[in-house]
């Protein structure tokens, strides 16, 4: 059974990344041409031109929808509780704003995205061809996991939309918003994947590594040329992965701020039908669903970027092993302690804050706070 699912993961892993692939070009997300010559990705402009057109479109189109079915919507617990409606219309203009700017800044920073995926396919192509172990299974894992949360999203999006008493939500809108909420996850997820690829090359060379290591201590003659090629091999990856971060770091503050908000609102739907309103309702497992879901896609990628971090950790002791048995090259000794004293994946978002378990556990937090000063603010009306 065991040895099944290690077949299965990688075959899923691959097909979600050909659907991420396929769907970013159909929904204008990814503006490149692949150069089968050079085995490069070109920026097309004529595509460029297509993902502006067809992103805003949705956008302007799901305005005009929201606006026109505004005065439809007669949820029971906007009535009961104002305040929550205007929550409710907050986070929608939130969400619309974010989306504009994710598009905008996904299609400005389509250069650097070029640069990022060729580099990417050079380590591929080149550096990492041929080797006997290519398989990642924390990869594969984390990549089924980010597809399962988008699904579990959508699902829970159907389930509030028609289980809500006097949510008359329009299908076509329904479904524009299903569309745009997928736009929006396949954005974030390429900078998600692309870390996930960074922790893969990374976790390759450890491997490599370890090997020399091990020849060393059994045969102390062992040439450390390769150890040079690997350290180099390191700077690369080192910055590819500030290259990437930069890049998404827009993406990613605003999708977290969503987050942040998303959670808080959610809870107080719960708080308003469950306790407010005394409801009873196979319907209200939805909010504890939403809940989980979205703590569990904020994780995932907390979770990756502290994988890669743990992973460069180990490159530097693997590096310093190397050199303790007496290699007796000054030079390379003083490469591999700057190394790690100062060259390490650090994942910040505009030099504020890093991305990784102390930041989770503190926006888990701040959420709840945030949760706890709205009732105080709306006792009245609870």
């Amino acid at each position: 059974m065991f040895g099944l699912n290690r077949e299965v993961r990688p075959f899923l892993a691959g097909l979600i990344l050909k659907t991420v692939l396929y769907g970013s070009w159909v929904l204008g997300l990814f503006p490149f041409k692949f150069d089968f010559r050079k085995s490069q990705l070109r920026r097309s402009r004529w595509l460029l031109f297509y993902g502006l057109i067809i992103n805003y479109s949705l956008l302007l189109l799901l305005l005009f929808l929201g606006l026109e079915f505004l005065e439809l919507r007669k949820v029971e617990a906007f009535d009961r509780n104002p305040v929550l409606e205007r929550i409710d219309q907050l986070i929608g203009v939130m969400s619309m704003f974010s989306g504009l700017v994710i598009n905008f800044m996904n299609l400005w920073g389509s250069k650097k995205v070029e640069e990022i995926v060729n580099e990417m396919l050079a380590l591929e192509n080149r550096d990492f061809k041929g080797l006997k172990i290519t398989n990642c299974p924390k990869f594969n894992c984390f990549v089924i996991q980010k597809c399962m949360t988008l699904l579990g999203q959508l699902l829970t999006y159907l389930t509030a939309n028609y289980g809500i008493p006097g949510n008359e939500a329009h299908l076509f809108m329904v479904l524009l918003v299903c569309l745009l909420h997928v736009s929006l996850v396949f954005n974030t997820m390429h900078y998600y994947i692309g870390i996930l690829l960074v922790y893969r090359y990374v976790w390759l060379n450890n491997a490599q590594l370890e090997d020399l290591v091990s020849q060393r201590i059994l045969i102390p003659s062992t040439d450390s040329s390769r150890i040079r090629q690997i350290l180099a091999l390191y700077n690369r990856l080192l910055d590819l992965n500030n290259k990437l971060v930069s890049t998404y770091e827009y993406h990613m503050i605003l999708i977290l701020t969503s987050w942040l908000a998303g959670n808080v609102v959610v809870v107080y739907f719960f708080i308003v039908y469950r306790v407010s309103m005394r409801k009873f309702s196979i319907f209200l497992i939805v909010f504890p669903q939403s809940l989980l879901i979205n703590i569990w896609d904020f994780w995932l990628t907390i979770a990756v970027c502290d994988l890669t971090e743990k992973a460069g950790r180990k490159t530097s002791a693997l590096l310093k092993r190397f050199t303790d048995l007496h290699n007796g090259d000054d030079e390379l000794e003083r490469s591999v302690n700057e190394f790690a004293c100062h060259r390490k994946f650090q994942f910040q978002l505009c030099g504020l804050f890093s991305v990784n378990y102390k930041i989770g556990f503190r926006m888990i937090i701040t959420s709840f706070l945030y949760l706890l000063c709205l009732v105080q603010f709306d006792y009245m009306n609870l």
